[in-house]
Parts: C-alpha cells; sequence; structure tokens
C-alpha cells in the first residue's frame, strides 16, 4: 500500500478569544495524528495552550495602547476589530519574509481565507465554523462601520478586500467549511450544500481545579447560574438571581460571575448561594439539576456535553451575537428567558414551571447529544477525507 505523502497545513486561528483556540486545537492533534505537518498563527496570549500539541507556533503580539477610551457599548465589538486588524498584518507581514509553502490554508470563520491566500497562495482554503447563516442581531449593522473603518488600511496597504468579520459568518466561500456542529443542530442544513462538513462540537480540555471545594446539599436541587457578558457585566441580572432564589429551602445555587465582577457587589449573600469569579464547569455540571446560562454556542455546547440529561434555561440578552435560543426551541431542548423582562416573581415561576415540564424536554436534549456524538466520531473520517 502506497504510503501517505503527509501535508504542510498552515492554521490561522486564536484572536478572539480562547474558545477559538480550544476548538483549533482538537483539528491540529488530530491533523497532527494522522501524520501532517502543522503550522499555526495565534496571538502570543494562547502560546502555552498550542505548545502542548506540537505545532510549530507562530505568535503574534499586539499593541493595545491604542485600545483606551474607547465608548462603552461599542468597546467589545470595535476592539475586536482592531484586534483582528492587528493580527492580520502581523501575520502577512511574516508571511511576506517567508519562503515556507502550504498544501492547505485553515482558518477559523472570523479571518477572511481566500483574500488571506492572495498571500499564502495555498490551493486549498478551508473554514471552521462554529454555527454560520443565523439571523443578523441588533449589533451587527450598529458597530459595522468602525469594523470596517479597521480593514480599510490593511486592504489598501496590501491590495486585499478583507471583508468584515462578522459578514463572513454569512458568506461562507471557502472549498470545505468544517462545522462545530452536527447537522441536526444547525440554523439551516436545507439550504447548505456538500461542502459543509460536520465534525461536532469540540470539548475543551480542563485540568482538575482543587480549589474548588463545594458540596452538593443532596436535599435540594442544584441551580448552576452562568452569563457570559456581551457588553456589561451582568451584575443586575446575578442580583436579580439573588432576589429570586435566595433563601430557598428547595435551591441551592452556584453562581459563576466571571473575573471582573467584585462578588461584594451583590451584597450579603443568602445561606443557600454560592458564587465564584470562576467555577470548573467539567466538575459542577455532572452534579446539576437545573443550568442557567446566556444563550451563546459555546455555553450551550459545553452543557449539552458534560450533562446530557439537563434541559436548558436559557437567557437570550439582547445582544447575543446569534440567536442559538431558536435551535435550542426548535428541538425543544428547553426553555428561553428575556433577562430585560424578568422580575423576582417571574423568574422563580418560570423555573417551578419548567421543573414540572422538565421531562418533555429531555428527548430533544438527548436527541442533539447524539447528533453530536455521532458528528464527532465521523471526524477523522472527514479530515482523512480532505487532507488525504
Amino acid at each position: 500500500m502506497e504510503e501517505k505523502k503527509a501535508k504542510n497545513i498552515l492554521v490561522i486561528s486564536g484572536v478572539l478569544d480562547k474558545s477559538n483556540v480550544s476548538c483549533s486545537i482538537e483539528i491540529i492533534k488530530d491533523l497532527i495524528s494522522l501524520g501532517h505537518n502543522v503550522t499555526c498563527y495565534a496571538l502570543d496570549q494562547y502560546e502555552e495552550m498550542l505548545k502542548k500539541t506540537g505545532v510549530k507556533l507562530k505568535t503574534i503580539k499586539i499593541d493595545k495602547s491604542d485600545f483606551k477610551n474607547l465608548p462603552p457599548l461599542l468597546a467589545e465589538k470595535i476592539i475586536y476589530s482592531l484586534k483582528i486588524s492587528r493580527f492580520y498584518e502581523g501575520i502577512i507581514n511574516d508571511a511576506l519574509k517567508s519562503e515556507e509553502k502550504y498544501d492547505f490554508l485553515l482558518v477559523d470563520s472570523f479571518f477572511d481565507g481566500n483574500e488571506l491566500n492572495k498571500i499564502f497562495k495555498s490551493p486549498t482554503v478551508i473554514s471552521l465554523y462554529f454555527v454560520p447563516i443565523g439571523e443578523k442581531s441588533p449589533f451587527i449593522e450598529l458597530a459595522r462601520q468602525k469594523r470596517m473603518e479597521s480593514l480599510i488600511p490593511i486592504n489598501k496597504k496590501y491590495n486585499l478586500n478583507i471583508r468584515d468579520f462578522i459578514s463572513l459568518q454569512f458568506i461562507a466561500d471557502s472549498k470545505y467549511k468544517l462545522m462545530f456542529t452536527s447537522k441536526l443542530f444547525n440554523f439551516e442544513s436545507n439550504v447548505l450544500d456538500d461542502s459543509f462538513l460536520f465534525i461536532g462540537p469540540c470539548i475543551e480540555e480542563y485540568e482538575p481545579d482543587e480549589s474548588f471545594n463545594f458540596i452538593k446539599d443532596e436535599n435540594k436541587k442544584l441551580i448552576y447560574i452562568s452569563l457570559v457578558p456581551i457588553f456589561d457585566q451582568n451584575i443586575d441580572f446575578y442580583k436579580l438571581c439573588v432576589q429570586a432564589f435566595g433563601n430557598s429551602n428547595e435551591y441551592q445555587i452556584v453562581m459563576n460571575v466571571g473575573p471582573k465582577i467584585n462578588i461584594k457587589e451583590l451584597g450579603e449573600l443568602p445561606d443557600n448561594f454560592y458564587v465564584f469569579n470562576n467555577v470548573p464547569i467539567n466538575q459542577i455540571l455532572p452534579k446539576t439539576d437545573i443550568v442557567i446560562i446566556d444563550a451563546g454556542i459555546k455555553s450551550i455546547n459545553e452543557v449539552l456535553c458534560f450533562n446530557n440529561n439537563l434541559p436548558l434555561i436559557l437567557i437570550k440578552q439582547d445582544l447575543n451575537e446569534f440567536d442559538y435560543s431558536k435551535l435550542i426551541k426548535k428541538n425543544e431542548a428547553g426553555i428561553v428567558l428575556n433577562d430585560k423582562r424578568l422580575t423576582p416573581e417571574k423568574f422563580r415561576d418560570a423555573v417551578n414551571n419548567y421543573i414540572n415540564d422538565k421531562s418533555k424536554y429531555l428527548k430533544g436534549v438527548q436527541n442533539i447529544c447524539q447528533s453530536f456524538k455521532e458528528a464527532r466520531n465521523q471526524r477523522k473520517e472527514i479530515l482523512e477525507k480532505i487532507f488525504g
């Protein structure tokens, strides 16, 4: 049997947040295990994460001095666009000095692979997607002008036409699109062609956190609450949770408020509340009876992967990038609440009603989880087909 020739593959990822890097790590490991030579561009802050894979790493350092004094409402999205534009420039400058050639260019969906490939000249461009083709949210046009402005100098300097990073979620034109989901858990599977390949969600590897010494009260139902912030730190929502469930004889609450919130801002906490700046989800979700999370795809995937018997209560924030809550409702896998319309009484009633109806959502959750498992099991076969 003829031995397969190792391919030279360039991965471009790791500019927005840790979740993008974590997904790329799984693919990098798979490609290396198939015998390929893999190089990766990423921000220097993700160097330690990526080095463990054995990838040949090229890190980009970004000067953040001009990220200060931005308007609060758009700050995060503008910073994203500035980071991406700086990242593009770092990659292009490095590539123009290099003589390395690649058989494949593999980019996550926030990068315009076809335009970058005018620099790298790889025969094949492949994109990594969480779930594209969703409906646009209000913030997209709100921040679009600033995002486009950050790309103008790069496009002009290198004679490129790099598109806005949100637009790329709706204009997928690379040869193959590797989808970090299943065909079942996708917005518009009926309109996707054969270039969309479903490889299942990535599951981030977490080291055991021995400092997390929470003990579950077996006489109470455990509610885990966590919202990934979009433009603010959700302090009002967490106060609402305290008002709704404080001193309950039925519920024990673990609340993950994120690293930026000073827990003292929540005031004196009831005895049934346990509040942390960081909660190891792999340690809490298997113990959880009720989960209340944001409607972001990473949060949803993690719950479904760590506890496949747990229907979801999603808190839909006004500016969620994509409305993944619709997929949960479509698959009857949980309920959706709007954080702007909740009162303590309405919140309590919604959770109590959810508990009474929980069994009717279980089949939907298990169907999604099974589709994820099947997609992940097909992943290496798909990668072998593409990369040889």
